[in-house]
């Protein structure tokens, strides 16, 4: 009880804190260059304005004209950054700015500004190691949701958890993606039963940017993400960058076809809206490997989106919206039946409706500081049916939560404070076995920022939750920065995390396998301790930009449910953690603009995840030992075509046990190294653009994925041996059209 009185004090005292005031505004002005004219001066459009001390920095627009906010006292200072001039800074003593004129760092006779939208950016101001994904990034893949965003990124893996029902899962740093959160504009989704397929739910036209957190993220988001956090920022009705109108037809020859279109209306100056609305269709019957089952499964998706958003004006802002999901997905055996216990065949559907608000105050006279609400409400059902074995599922989840900020001391100091609460209750019943759970946890949290002259940052953020089974839960996390200089930067980060497993729906796929599932009693809350570094330098090379990033990231773990499919092939053994348990994950992505408008991206990374295995330490099965990226992306001068190519080296993998077929001869304990590659080709026409592809352009794919096949109900099938591609080349093509 002490520490609870400890932890109310801190925030009591906080609360005391942030109540300091000073003075604050808007500083204005304009950045401006000379021209081949000496007497002719330019604004200069697309400059960096920093204000110091803090992190709060803009860009001139066309003109060259700025206004940044400020808090505090006089004298402040600016720095003025744009690249191919001196970084410039000024004392400032009014709100008022005299012109600031950059000088060019070389002498040109002619200058041309011009500014682009990066595919993938890295931030040089968060303390938290975030890469974010642009659309640039988005519109490489082949259309279709978010399992198929991550196709040209290093930093996050997408693969089968079997081969009947088309199911993914994300690895981020080496572990799946259970142990990341999956969140839609910050709020935490696709949580329990719809963890299995939730990435085939978010489609790629409707997403504006991810961001990629490594290692332990917010603890804003809640006490969950242990590896990071993938947050899927949605386009909104209120960006002027958002067409009216947008229409996207999508197929391959394999038979799958999708339709996304989206209509926004500005009621006013207050009211905007945007409706979203996503088709899936297909019905083609591969099988490459001919042994009588789908490599794609059946499919048919409704999606619809409509949010709203309302701006006063003055201080109030809100969003809400509604969104519903129909999925569902036929797969297993076709064709003439040869079992006596007919065909095995797959059926899962999804069902999903979601409603969310979002209710905020901004002091616009006092940057930095706001209140903010969030409300979310799910109902998820999901049926589900391997063979004979039937699994279905309904969860209710509520999520509600307040949150306070506020800077002070020229934003040298930054306070976030909020109390939420999260209540889940899903049922299920797989075959006779019935069982209900229920989670209420009401929680509270302090992220304090802290930012010493531009150079250095900390994030202290602490989380106080009760869970209604597990009592009080404490996650520390911090995270640090430090600037070198404007192009060298180094972070560093530890945090602790917790979850509660749910061991059917994290591991849905165990039921495409006719292996025995063995649960120990007393199954224990996963409890982990993630250590992150990461370095990156930003460079000038033949005057175009570059960026290096160094990834060094240890995840432990002190509890775990081992899911335990090594001891024996038709066994699944499910019990505590009884030794170590760990993933140690590096990374080196090198991003440059080689020739004008010719970016590459290479990368290598190497995993290494060990669990013990009935107390036998042992490398865990099908993640890689590592991976290797390299991505070709081209635009023509006049911007009337995009080119872009990715070539994947996908390493060695552990494979599971399993029954061993004379037919096949001895059974293989790793994968092969193998290679796969995607490319696509992008025309822009006046008013649409056409693109068309492939992915897996070698057509590469695994031959026997499913093993025994034949028999199907034998006691030896499993269809989780899954180590590579299984549904080879995808040729594609669509349009895309929009409205301004």
């Amino acid at each position: 009880m002490n520490f609870i009185y400890r932890m109310i004090g801190t925030m009591l005292l906080v609360l005391v804190v942030v109540s300091v005031r000073a003075q604050s505004g808007m500083i204005r002005g304009t950045v401006v260059t000379t021209a081949i004219d000496k007497n002719l001066r330019l604004g200069l459009p697309g400059a960096v304005v920093r204000l110091l001390p803090g992190d709060t920095a803009v860009l001139t627009d066309v003109g060259g004209n700025y206004s940044i906010p400020y808090i505090g006292t006089w004298p402040l200072q600016l720095v003025v950054s744009f690249v191919g001039y001196k970084t410039d800074t000024i004392s400032v003593y009014s709100e008022s700015v005299p012109d600031i004129q950059l000088v060019g760092s070389v002498e040109l006779q002619e200058v041309s500004v011009t500014g682009k939208k990066e595919a993938v950016g890295y931030s040089r101001i968060n303390p938290l190691n975030i890469e974010r994904v642009g659309e640039k990034e988005i519109l490489k893949a082949a259309c279709c949701n978010l399992s198929e965003a991550f196709e040209s990124s290093p930093t996050v893996n997408v693969a089968y958890t079997d081969a009947v029902t088309g199911a993914k899962e994300i690895r981020l740093l080496g572990l799946s993606g259970i142990y990341s959160q999956l969140l839609t504009e910050a709020i935490p989704n696709y949580r329990g039963i719809a963890g299995a397929y939730g990435l085939y739910f978010i489609p790629g036209p409707w997403m504006e940017s991810i961001q990629v957190t490594k290692g332990t993220g917010s603890v804003q988001q809640g006490y969950e993400a242990t590896t990071g956090q993938i947050n899927v920022e949605f386009k909104k009705p209120n960006e002027e960058s958002v067409p009216r109108f947008f229409l996207n037809l999508f197929g391959e020859q394999n038979g799958n076809m999708e339709l996304n279109t989206h209509v926004k209306h500005e009621f006013n100056e207050h009211w905007s809206s945007i409706l979203m609305a996503h088709g899936n269709y297909m019905n083609g019957n591969q099988d490459l490997q001919d042994d009588g089952f789908l490599d794609i499964p059946h499919a048919q998706q409704v999606n619809l989106y409509n949010r709203w958003h309302y701006n006063s004006g003055n201080r109030l802002e809100s969003q809400f919206g509604w969104r519903y999901v129909y999925d569902l997905r036929k797969g297993g055996q076709f064709g003439v039946m040869n079992h006596s216990q007919g065909l095995y065949t797959t059926d899962v559907l999804n069902a999903r409706a979601e409603a969310f608000g979002k209710l905020g105050i901004v002091f616009r006279d006092k940057p930095g500081k706001s209140i903010g609400n969030i409300a979310q409400a799910t109902i998820h059902r999901l049926n589900a049916r391997f063979g004979i074995t039937t699994y279905n599922a309904q969860e209710r989840t509520l999520l509600l939560q307040s949150l306070f900020e506020n800077s002070f001391n020229n934003g040298q100091h930054h306070i976030k404070l909020g109390v939420n609460y999260r209540y889940d209750e899903w049922t299920e019943l797989i075959d006779t076995i019935d069982q209900k759970t229920v989670e209420s946890v009401p929680g509270a949290f302090v992220e304090y920022t802290y930012n010493h002259a531009d150079d250095f940052s900390v994030v202290i953020g602490q989380r106080l939750d009760h869970h209604n089974t597990y009592g009080f839960i404490y996650t520390p996390r911090i995270h640090a920065k430090y600037n070198f200089s404007e192009e060298f930067i180094l972070r560093a980060s530890a945090g602790s995390s917790f979850r509660v497993p749910n061991i059917f729906a994290d591991n849905l796929s165990m039921l495409a396998s006719s292996r025995q599932i063995i649960v120990a009693p007393d199954i224990l809350p996963e409890r982990a301790w993630n250590f992150g570094f990461n370095a990156t330098w930003h460079f000038m090379l033949n005057d175009k930009e570059g960026a290096i990033n160094l990834d060094a990231y240890r995840s432990v773990f002190s509890s775990q449910l081992i899911v335990d499919r090594v001891t024996a092939y038709n066994e699944v053994l499910l019990y505590n953690l009884q030794g170590a348990s760990y993933s140690n994950s590096g990374q080196v992505a090198v991003d440059y603009e080689v020739l004008d408008r010719l970016n590459v991206r290479l990368a290598y990374k190497r995993d290494d995840v060990k669990v013990a295995y009935n107390d036998s330490l042992q490398r865990k099965p099908l993640i890689p030992y590592d991976r290797s990226l390299l991505n070709l992306a081209y635009l023509t001068a006049n911007e009337h075509w995009r080119f872009d190519y990715t070539i994947v080296r996908e390493g060695r993998k552990r494979l599971l046990p399993t029954y061993v077929d004379p037919t096949f001869d001895s059974q293989a304990t790793q994968s092969p190294v193998f290679i796969t590659m995607n490319i696509q080709v992008t025309k822009v026409f006046r008013k649409f653009e056409a693109y068309v592809g492939s992915e897996n352009l070698l057509n590469y794919y695994q031959e026997h994925p499913i093993v025994n096949a034949d028999d199907p109900f034998g006691p030896s099938f499993d269809a989780t041996n899954v180590w590579g591609p299984i549904d080879g080349r995808r040729i594609y093509a669509g349009i895309r059209y929009a409205i301004k």
